[in-house]
């Protein structure tokens, strides 16, 4: 299931949920993030999602907004007990997520199919 919402394209297949976002928060409406932040979030209800998957794909630069709703992701992941996980960063994300230390507390993969296989290795 793909659901293209403005600020997040987010792909569920059981137990993964892979979000792409798709720019910086200067781009959105703040209300907007927090408002798709949260629909996001509610798919952790679901008995069948575990695990996030965070594609930086389509982004080289991130906000902090829009990574603090990142990481409420990353967070809700792991008291769901699942696992979290990035992928598909350039240089420049790279560098942003070394900066803030995120990239020490979740692990990041080259390609999506990397992060996948890492997650169905600790499933």
């Amino acid at each position: 299931m793909v659901e293209n919402l403005d600020i997040f394209e987010v792909e569920q297949a059981a137990p993964n949920l892979v979000v792409v976002p798709q720019g910086s928060a200067i781009q959105f409406q703040y209300s907007n993030v927090q408002v798709e932040s949260n629909k996001v979030l509610r798919l952790f209800d679901s008995p069948e999602v575990k695990n996030v998957i965070i594609d930086l794909s389509q982004v080289d630069y991130l906000d902090s907004i829009i990574i603090g709703a990142i990481i409420r992701l990353l967070q809700r992941a792991k008291q769901t007990g699942g696992h979290a996980v990035f992928c598909n960063a350039c240089d420049n994300m790279q560098n942003i997520l070394k900066c803030i230390k995120v990239g020490t507390l979740w692990p990041l993969y080259d390609s999506r199919e990397e992060a996948l296989a890492a997650l169905s290795e600790n499933s």
